[in-house]
C-alpha cells in the first residue's frame, strides 16, 4: 500500500511538473506573439512613414517644378529654383520625360556606316545600341538583355556579326533578333521571337544620329519637330562639303542644364569669359533668333587687323545654334562643331564635340600649313571649352550654396535661355501629370 502510495505521488508530482512546463511554454508563446505584434505594428509605422515620405518626396518635386511660371514674361520671370540644377528628385524626372519623349542627338552617321558597325551609350537611365544590319538598315536598340537585364554590348564603339550577352551568352542578331537562349532546355511558353532586344525610334539629318526612347514604333515627329530646323541649317551650309576632324570629350562637375544656359546666352558671357575669342568677334552685331525648340546666335567676326590663324579660325561669320535638349550647332569660319551634352548625374555631365573642316579650305593649303592650322584651331577651342568649363563648375557650386535660390534674366540676350527654360519647364509639368494620373 505505501509503495502505490508513493507511485501515485510521484505521477502526481511529474503531472504538475507537467502543467508548470506547459504552462511557462504557452506564456512564452504569448509572449513571442505579443513580439510579432509589435514588431509587425513597427512595420505597419515603417510603411506609413515610407509611404508619408515618398508624397513630401513627390510634393517636393511638385513644388520646385511649379515654382518657374510658364506665363510670366522674361522681363519680369525669375528663373527656374537652384533645385533644378541638383536636386535628384529633378533629375529622375528629367530621365523620364525630357530624355525619354524628345529627339536625342547621340552620334555620327559615319560611326555606323557599314554593316556591322555600332556604338552604344546612355540617355538618362537608358542604355542604348546603334547599329546597322546585314540589309544596310540602320537600328537602335535598347542594350539590355531580355534574360536578366544584364547590358549586352559593353564595348563603347567597334564591330559585330552579332551581339552577345557578356552573363549569360544569349545571342542577338544585327537586327535584333534572339538568335540563341542558351540553356532553355525545358522551359515552357518561351518564344524566341518575341524576346529579341527592344527597339527605339531613331532618325538621321546629316551627320548626325537621333534617338527618341519613347513611343516606338509610332514616334513620328522628327520631321515636324527635328527637321525643319536641319535643313535651314542645312540652306546656310552648315553641313556641305564638311570632313570630320576629330572628336573631343570633356567631363564637367556641373548640370546638363548650365552647359545648354551658358550656351544660349546671347553672347552675354563672351567679353568677359572669352577674352581672346570675342577679340575676334564684333559683339555690337550679335543677334538672337528663338523658335520651337532652338534658338540660334550669329556674330560677324571682325574684318580688320591680320588674317592670324585666330582670325581665320572665327572667319566672317560665326553661328551658335543650340537644339532642343542637348545638340549645340556651331558654325564659323571654314568649321562645323557638334557639340552633344548628356547628364551623368545631378551635377556631372558629359559634353561630345565633333569637329569638322571645309574640304575646299583643306584643299587649298599644304598638308604642313594644314596640320598647323588643325593644331592650333583646337588649341584654341580647348581653351574657350576650358573657360566655359570654368563658368559651369563656379555655378553648379554657387547653386549648391543656400544663398542661392533663383535669379534673374538680362531680357535681350538671355530670351534664348528664357525660351530653353520654358520648354524645359513644359517637358517636366507633363511628366508630373503622367506620374500623378497613375498613382
Amino acid at each position: 500500500m505505501a509503495s502505490l502510495r508513493s507511485s501515485l505521488h510521484m505521477l502526481a508530482c511529474r503531472r504538475a511538473t507537467s502543467v508548470r512546463i506547459f504552462s511557462t511554454v504557452d506564456r512564452r508563446f504569448t509572449t513571442a506573439d505579443r513580439s510579432f505584434a509589435t514588431a509587425d505594428r513597427r512595420n505597419t509605422t515603417a510603411d506609413r512613414r515610407f509611404t508619408t515620405a515618398n508624397r513630401r518626396f513627390t510634393k517636393t518635386v511638385t513644388d520646385e517644378v511649379l515654382r518657374f511660371s510658364l506665363d510670366t514674361p522674361v522681363q519680369e520671370a525669375l528663373t527656374p529654383p537652384s533645385s533644378w540644377y541638383k536636386e535628384t528628385g529633378i533629375h529622375d524626372l528629367e530621365a523620364r520625360t525630357v530624355w525619354r519623349n524628345n529627339w536625342v542627338a547621340v552620334g555620327r552617321t559615319d560611326q555606323v556606316s557599314t554593316p556591322g558597325a555600332f556604338f552604344t551609350g546612355t540617355i538618362g537611365r537608358e542604355p542604348f545600341i546603334v547599329s546597322t544590319d546585314r540589309s544596310n538598315t540602320l537600328r537602335a536598340f535598347y542594350n539590355v538583355c531580355c534574360h536578366h537585364g544584364s547590358i549586352v554590348e559593353l564595348q563603347e564603339a567597334g564591330q559585330a556579326n552579332q551581339f552577345v550577352c557578356c552573363y549569360h551568352g544569349w545571342t542577338y542578331g544585327l537586327d535584333g533578333r534572339l538568335t540563341k537562349p542558351t540553356k532553355m532546355r525545358g522551359i515552357k511558353n518561351f518564344t524566341a521571337g518575341r524576346n529579341g532586344l527592344k527597339p527605339i525610334a531613331v532618325r538621321t539629318w546629316g551627320p548626325l544620329v537621333f534617338l527618341r526612347m519613347a513611343g516606338y514604333p509610332d514616334a513620328d515627329d522628327f520631321d515636324q519637330k527635328v527637321l525643319p530646323l536641319m535643313l535651314e541649317l542645312e540652306e546656310m551650309g552648315f553641313i556641305s562639303g564638311m570632313r570630320h576632324i576629330c572628336r573631343r570629350q570633356y567631363q564637367l562637375n556641373c548640370n546638363w542644364k548650365l552647359i545648354v544656359d551658358n550656351a544660349s546666352d546671347g553672347g552675354y558671357h563672351l567679353e568677359y569669359v572669352h577674352r581672346d575669342l570675342s577679340s575676334n568677334l564684333d559683339l555690337s552685331t550679335f543677334r538672337t533668333e528663338v523658335g520651337d525648340l532652338y534658338n540660334m546666335q550669329v556674330c560677324i567676326g571682325k574684318a580688320d587687323g591680320e588674317n592670324t590663324p585666330k582670325r581665320q579660325r572665327v572667319g566672317a561669320k560665326a553661328v551658335y545654334s543650340c537644339i532642343y535638349p542637348n545638340l549645340l550647332v556651331n558654325r564659323y569660319g571654314p568649321w562645323l562643331d557638334i557639340n552633344i551634352v548628356l547628364p551623368l548625374g545631378p551635377d556631372r555631365s558629359l559634353m561630345i564635340y565633333d569637329f569638322y573642316l571645309k574640304e575646299s579650305f583643306a584643299d587649298a593649303m599644304s598638308e604642313i600649313e594644314l596640320a598647323n592650322f588643325i593644331e592650333q584651331s583646337l588649341a584654341d577651342s580647348d581653351q574657350v571649352q576650358r573657360e566655359d568649363t570654368r563658368v559651369c563648375e563656379g555655378v553648379q557650386r554657387g547653386m549648391e550654396s543656400t544663398a542661392f535660390d533663383v535669379g534673374r534674366y538680362a531680357p535681350g540676350p538671355e530670351m534664348p535661355v528664357h525660351a530653353f527654360h520654358l520648354q524645359l519647364a513644359r517637358d517636366l509639368r507633363e511628366g508630373l501629370e503622367s506620374t500623378h494620373s497613375t498613382n
